[in-house]
């Protein structure tokens, strides 16, 4: 499962780079054309442009006010994932003694037959207590943000006005090395906020996951107009606040909700789980031992008897 939401977050960003570098037409003369252009990229920068406008043309300041906006927009969506997750993690909670004895035994299986018969069994106790083999992680937030990356990277790019224009002396049109930092350093501190009050066994799997996101905004952002960079940066600084409260607010009353849920649930009890290779090689050795004890016992009782009758 682990593996499967690596490989699904790469998937992911090298989507994200493809339509960010490669989507773009352009005519014979060099100029972009086509429906990325027309319908997200010349809107977008028009859109900057006007916020700009109304903020005394601060183009920093508009690329900031459409990251809030956005953010709203799908916040909704996003609070339905990190509900559907949170309910995953405080169910897992409470399968976790009846998943370590399928996953110790699955581990010892010596036939196809027994580890096919495990899977089943774990795949059962999924089901039976409703949680996803997934563990409730989606992408469809990040592709609905896709199109939007795609915009505004373009519009960075190819808006004279934006790709112009400073922000605290930082130029929007070029790369910045600062503004990436900050970018990757803002969802650090989001990956770090969103295991608050989680178990220090689900910290430690999740330790390459929390990396790996602020490592690709990082890259993404030290080759990409500071513009996008920023809109990146703001975007984490509002994903850790989300998150924040998400957690003081959400969490505890998912909690008791699962609580109420699990507390009356069958547990399933396997008699036929095997022991640990640790507890039954001394009970062999005992058994070993005590044979061997037998017939040395035997052997000086058979020389007794010779002896005497000597």
């Amino acid at each position: 499962m682990k593996l499967k939401k690596k490989v699904l977050l790469s998937a992911e960003m090298m989507s994200l780079l493809v339509v960010l570098t490669g989507c773009m037409q352009y005519d014979e003369n060099k100029n972009p054309t086509g429906f990325i252009y027309d319908y997200l990229v010349v809107p977008t920068g028009k859109l900057i442009v006007m916020l700009a406008e109304m903020l005394n043309g601060n183009y920093g300041l508009a690329i900031i006010a459409i990251t809030i906006i956005v953010r709203l927009a799908i916040m909704p969506l996003n609070f339905s994932q990190i509900k559907k997750t949170m309910v995953q993690q405080e169910k897992m909670k409470y399968i976790k003694p009846e998943l370590e004895d399928i996953q110790f035994r699955q581990k010892n299986a010596q036939t196809p037959e027994e580890k096919a018969a495990v899977s089943q069994e774990m795949m059962a106790l999924y089901k039976d207590n409703n949680i996803s083999m997934t563990g409730g992680v989606g992408c469809l937030p990040i592709l609905i943000q896709m199109p939007i990356f795609t915009a505004m990277y373009q519009a960075v790019n190819l808006t004279p006005e934006i790709s112009a224009s400073t922000f605290l002396g930082i130029n929007l049109g070029v790369s910045s090395p600062l503004l990436a930092i900050l970018a990757g350093v803002a969802y650090v501190i989001q990956g770090y906020v969103s295991t608050i009050g989680m178990p220090q066994e689900t910290k430690s799997q999740m330790k390459s996951m929390m990396l790996m996101n602020p490592i690709m905004i990082l890259m993404f952002s030290w080759s990409s107009p500071a513009g996008l960079a920023l809109y990146w940066l703001a975007g984490g600084i509002f994903a850790a606040a989300q998150t924040a409260l998400q957690n003081h607010m959400i969490k505890p009353k998912i909690q008791k909700l699962v609580e109420e849920e699990m507390k009356d649930r069958p547990v399933k009890k396997n008699v036929k789980m095997a022991k640990p290779a640790s507890s039954s090689a001394p009970a062999q050795a005992v058994k070993t031992l005590s044979a061997t004890n037998q017939q040395t016992d035997g052997k000086k009782g058979r020389n007794a008897g010779k002896q005497s009758k000597s």
